[in-house]
Protein backbone atom coordinates (compact mmCIF):
# COMPACT_ATOMS: atom_id res chain seq x y z
CA UNK A 1 0.00 0.00 0.00
CA UNK A 2 1.37 3.79 -1.19
CA UNK A 3 2.16 5.55 1.78
CA UNK A 4 0.84 8.89 1.94
CA UNK A 5 2.19 12.39 2.84
CA UNK A 6 1.36 13.85 6.49
CA UNK A 7 0.38 17.16 4.62
CA UNK A 8 -2.94 18.93 4.62
CA UNK A 9 -3.46 21.10 1.32
CA UNK A 10 -5.45 23.78 1.46
CA UNK A 11 -7.25 25.19 -1.49
CA UNK A 12 -9.73 28.10 -1.58
CA UNK A 13 -12.29 27.84 -4.60
CA UNK A 14 -15.22 29.73 -6.87
CA UNK A 15 -15.51 28.28 -10.24
CA UNK A 16 -11.85 26.91 -10.43
CA UNK A 17 -12.61 24.37 -13.15
CA UNK A 18 -9.92 25.58 -15.66
CA UNK A 19 -7.32 25.33 -13.35
CA UNK A 20 -8.59 23.29 -10.46
CA UNK A 21 -7.20 19.79 -11.80
CA UNK A 22 -3.81 20.72 -12.39
CA UNK A 23 -3.00 22.40 -8.97
CA UNK A 24 -4.29 18.84 -7.38
CA UNK A 25 -2.82 16.47 -9.53
CA UNK A 26 0.66 18.83 -8.43
CA UNK A 27 0.34 17.62 -4.76
CA UNK A 28 -0.70 14.27 -5.77
CA UNK A 29 0.51 12.05 -2.58
CA UNK A 30 -0.72 14.52 0.06
CA UNK A 31 -2.90 12.80 2.64
CA UNK A 32 -5.37 15.19 3.00
CA UNK A 33 -7.05 17.90 0.45
CA UNK A 34 -9.40 20.95 2.13
CA UNK A 35 -11.07 22.66 -0.80
CA UNK A 36 -12.72 25.74 1.02
CA UNK A 37 -15.57 26.37 -1.83
CA UNK A 38 -17.43 29.39 -2.40
CA UNK A 39 -20.54 28.52 -4.40
CA UNK A 40 -18.87 26.74 -7.61
CA UNK A 41 -21.41 26.59 -10.51
CA UNK A 42 -18.80 24.73 -13.11
CA UNK A 43 -17.35 21.58 -12.76
CA UNK A 44 -14.94 22.85 -9.56
CA UNK A 45 -16.68 20.15 -7.15
CA UNK A 46 -16.91 17.31 -9.17
CA UNK A 47 -12.83 17.83 -9.94
CA UNK A 48 -12.40 18.12 -6.30
CA UNK A 49 -14.15 14.85 -5.38
CA UNK A 50 -12.50 12.63 -8.35
CA UNK A 51 -9.47 14.01 -6.36
CA UNK A 52 -10.26 12.88 -3.04
CA UNK A 53 -10.64 16.18 -1.56
CA UNK A 54 -13.01 17.06 1.36
CA UNK A 55 -15.17 19.67 0.25
CA UNK A 56 -15.83 22.81 3.25
CA UNK A 57 -18.77 24.83 2.30
CA UNK A 58 -17.41 28.58 2.90
CA UNK A 59 -20.74 30.14 3.87
CA UNK A 60 -20.33 32.92 1.73
CA UNK A 61 -19.19 33.10 -2.48
CA UNK A 62 -15.98 34.32 -2.78
CA UNK A 63 -17.20 36.99 -4.91
CA UNK A 64 -18.65 38.72 -2.24
CA UNK A 65 -15.79 38.10 0.60
CA UNK A 66 -14.65 40.55 2.41
CA UNK A 67 -12.23 38.47 4.85
CA UNK A 68 -9.96 35.59 3.43
CA UNK A 69 -8.00 35.60 6.51
CA UNK A 70 -11.49 34.32 8.10
CA UNK A 71 -12.04 31.54 5.47
CA UNK A 72 -8.20 30.56 5.65
CA UNK A 73 -8.76 30.28 9.62
CA UNK A 74 -11.72 27.56 9.10
CA UNK A 75 -9.75 25.02 6.89
CA UNK A 76 -6.72 25.53 9.52
CA UNK A 77 -9.35 24.19 12.18
CA UNK A 78 -10.49 21.00 9.77
CA UNK A 79 -7.16 20.08 9.06
CA UNK A 80 -5.73 16.41 10.61
CA UNK A 81 -2.56 16.39 9.54
CA UNK A 82 0.32 17.78 11.07
CA UNK A 83 1.64 19.61 7.69
CA UNK A 84 -0.18 22.31 5.96
CA UNK A 85 0.59 23.51 2.61
CA UNK A 86 -1.23 26.66 0.91
CA UNK A 87 -1.87 26.35 -2.94
CA UNK A 88 -4.32 28.69 -4.39
CA UNK A 89 -6.82 26.98 -7.11
CA UNK A 90 -4.55 28.98 -10.52
CA UNK A 91 -1.44 28.08 -9.39
CA UNK A 92 0.68 24.46 -9.11
CA UNK A 93 3.57 22.96 -6.84
CA UNK A 94 6.22 22.30 -9.18
CA UNK A 95 7.57 18.63 -9.13
CA UNK A 96 10.94 19.88 -7.57
CA UNK A 97 9.21 21.76 -4.87
CA UNK A 98 6.66 18.96 -3.98
CA UNK A 99 9.84 16.96 -3.70
CA UNK A 100 11.20 19.53 -0.96
CA UNK A 101 8.26 19.44 1.11
CA UNK A 102 7.85 15.51 0.91
CA UNK A 103 11.35 15.50 2.05
CA UNK A 104 10.53 17.90 4.98
CA UNK A 105 7.13 16.39 6.21
CA UNK A 106 9.04 13.54 7.46
CA UNK A 107 9.80 15.70 10.65
CA UNK A 108 7.99 16.68 13.49
CA UNK A 109 9.39 20.08 14.46
CA UNK A 110 7.36 23.05 14.27
CA UNK A 111 8.62 25.50 11.51
CA UNK A 112 7.43 28.04 9.26
CA UNK A 113 8.98 27.88 5.87
CA UNK A 114 8.85 30.95 2.83
CA UNK A 115 7.73 29.48 -0.47
CA UNK A 116 8.69 31.30 -3.47
CA UNK A 117 6.22 32.16 -6.40
CA UNK A 118 7.18 32.26 -10.18
CA UNK A 119 4.85 33.51 -12.79
CA UNK A 120 4.00 31.75 -15.89
CA UNK A 121 3.01 33.30 -19.44
CA UNK A 122 1.86 31.50 -22.35
CA UNK A 123 3.30 28.03 -21.06
CA UNK A 124 6.81 29.37 -20.37
CA UNK A 125 8.14 30.09 -16.41
CA UNK A 126 9.04 33.70 -16.14
CA UNK A 127 12.66 34.18 -14.61
CA UNK A 128 12.60 37.73 -13.65
CA UNK A 129 10.15 39.96 -12.59
CA UNK A 130 10.54 43.37 -10.06
CA UNK A 131 8.22 41.12 -7.32
CA UNK A 132 10.33 37.68 -7.38
CA UNK A 133 11.53 35.66 -5.22
CA UNK A 134 7.84 36.83 -4.15
CA UNK A 135 7.57 34.28 -0.63
CA UNK A 136 5.12 33.86 0.69
CA UNK A 137 4.94 31.51 4.46
CA UNK A 138 2.84 28.76 2.67
CA UNK A 139 4.31 25.65 4.08
CA UNK A 140 4.20 25.53 7.72
CA UNK A 141 3.43 22.83 10.59
CA UNK A 142 0.50 22.99 12.64
CA UNK A 143 1.94 24.74 15.67
CA UNK A 144 4.28 26.62 14.15
CA UNK A 145 1.47 29.23 13.99
CA UNK A 146 -1.45 30.81 15.83
CA UNK A 147 -3.45 31.40 12.37
CA UNK A 148 -4.58 33.67 9.62
CA UNK A 149 -4.32 37.78 9.36
CA UNK A 150 -4.98 40.40 7.32
CA UNK A 151 -8.53 40.51 5.28
CA UNK A 152 -6.43 40.64 2.19
CA UNK A 153 -3.36 39.79 1.01
CA UNK A 154 -3.63 37.37 3.80
CA UNK A 155 -0.74 36.01 5.98
CA UNK A 156 -0.30 33.32 8.73
CA UNK A 157 1.11 34.52 12.02
CA UNK A 158 3.68 32.80 13.32
CA UNK A 159 4.55 31.45 16.92
CA UNK A 160 7.17 33.70 18.71
CA UNK A 161 10.18 31.84 18.74
CA UNK A 162 9.36 29.32 15.60
CA UNK A 163 12.19 29.28 13.10
CA UNK A 164 11.22 30.79 9.44
CA UNK A 165 13.43 29.60 6.75
CA UNK A 166 13.31 29.34 2.86
CA UNK A 167 12.31 26.60 0.56
CA UNK A 168 14.45 26.42 -2.87
CA UNK A 169 12.27 25.41 -5.25
CA UNK A 170 9.16 27.85 -6.14
CA UNK A 171 5.05 27.29 -6.67
CA UNK A 172 4.32 28.50 -9.79
CA UNK A 173 1.53 30.86 -10.77
CA UNK A 174 0.36 31.21 -14.23
CA UNK A 175 -0.76 34.67 -15.44
CA UNK A 176 -4.26 35.34 -16.77
CA UNK A 177 -4.77 37.69 -19.65
CA UNK A 178 -3.73 41.51 -18.85
CA UNK A 179 -7.54 42.48 -18.50
CA UNK A 180 -8.38 39.91 -16.36
CA UNK A 181 -5.41 40.60 -14.02
CA UNK A 182 -7.06 44.04 -13.61
CA UNK A 183 -9.69 43.10 -12.78
CA UNK A 184 -8.71 40.75 -9.75
CA UNK A 185 -6.90 43.39 -8.62
CA UNK A 186 -9.66 45.86 -8.78
CA UNK A 187 -11.55 43.39 -7.09
CA UNK A 188 -9.20 43.74 -4.16
CA UNK A 189 -8.78 47.04 -4.20
CA UNK A 190 -12.16 47.31 -3.00
CA UNK A 191 -11.76 44.74 -0.29
CA UNK A 192 -8.81 46.84 1.09
CA UNK A 193 -11.11 50.24 0.84
CA UNK A 194 -13.91 48.40 2.80
CA UNK A 195 -11.54 46.85 5.62
CA UNK A 196 -9.50 50.36 5.57
CA UNK A 197 -13.07 52.23 7.23
CA UNK A 198 -12.64 54.11 9.80
CA UNK A 199 -8.80 53.97 10.31
CA UNK A 200 -8.13 57.70 10.12
CA UNK A 201 -5.23 59.43 8.63
CA UNK A 202 -2.31 57.78 10.51
CA UNK A 203 -3.16 54.64 9.04
CA UNK A 204 -3.42 55.63 5.05
CA UNK A 205 0.46 57.76 5.72
CA UNK A 206 1.76 54.54 6.61
CA UNK A 207 0.21 52.94 3.92
CA UNK A 208 1.42 55.57 1.52
CA UNK A 209 4.84 55.19 2.86
CA UNK A 210 4.71 51.56 2.07
CA UNK A 211 3.60 52.22 -1.13
CA UNK A 212 6.22 54.59 -2.21
CA UNK A 213 9.06 52.44 -0.48
CA UNK A 214 7.78 49.44 -2.44
CA UNK A 215 7.39 50.78 -5.70
CA UNK A 216 10.57 52.62 -5.50
CA UNK A 217 12.44 49.28 -5.03
CA UNK A 218 10.23 48.25 -7.70
CA UNK A 219 11.20 50.79 -10.29
CA UNK A 220 15.01 49.93 -9.45
CA UNK A 221 14.63 46.04 -10.33
CA UNK A 222 12.86 46.59 -13.39
CA UNK A 223 15.66 49.07 -14.92
CA UNK A 224 18.13 46.59 -14.12
CA UNK A 225 15.99 43.37 -15.49
CA UNK A 226 15.66 45.12 -18.57
CA UNK A 227 19.02 47.26 -18.88
CA UNK A 228 21.26 44.05 -18.36
CA UNK A 229 21.07 40.87 -19.96
CA UNK A 230 19.25 38.04 -18.42
CA UNK A 231 18.96 34.51 -19.58
CA UNK A 232 15.23 33.53 -19.08
CA UNK A 233 12.13 35.30 -20.01
CA UNK A 234 11.34 38.73 -18.34
CA UNK A 235 8.33 39.78 -16.86
CA UNK A 236 5.92 42.08 -19.54
CA UNK A 237 6.87 45.61 -18.75
CA UNK A 238 2.48 45.48 -18.99
CA UNK A 239 1.98 43.14 -16.14
CA UNK A 240 4.43 45.41 -13.85
CA UNK A 241 2.88 48.50 -14.57
CA UNK A 242 -0.51 46.95 -13.58
CA UNK A 243 1.23 46.45 -9.77
CA UNK A 244 2.21 49.65 -9.92
CA UNK A 245 -1.65 51.18 -10.88
CA UNK A 246 -2.71 48.61 -8.61
CA UNK A 247 -0.25 50.26 -5.56
CA UNK A 248 -2.20 53.78 -6.29
CA UNK A 249 -5.24 53.30 -6.60
CA UNK A 250 -5.36 51.33 -2.94
CA UNK A 251 -3.78 55.04 -2.12
CA UNK A 252 -6.60 56.90 -3.95
CA UNK A 253 -9.66 54.57 -2.57
CA UNK A 254 -8.58 54.16 1.19
CA UNK A 255 -8.50 58.10 1.61
CA UNK A 256 -10.38 58.96 4.89
CA UNK A 257 -11.81 61.97 2.11
CA UNK A 258 -13.20 58.86 0.29
CA UNK A 259 -15.08 57.93 2.94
Amino acid sequence: MEQTLPLSVHVLTLNSGRTLARALESVKGAAEILVVDGGSTDDTLDIAKRHGARIIPQNDRMEGVTDFARIRNITLEAATQPWIFILDSDEYASPELFAEITNIASSTEPVAFLVPRKYVLNGTVIEHASTYPNERIYFFHRDAVIGWIKPVHERVRVKSGIPITRLKNPCLAPLPPLREWKEKNERYVRIEAGASRGQGWLHWFKRILHTLRSRLIAAIRIFFIWLLPHQGKRLPLAYEWARFAYGWRLIVETCPFKR
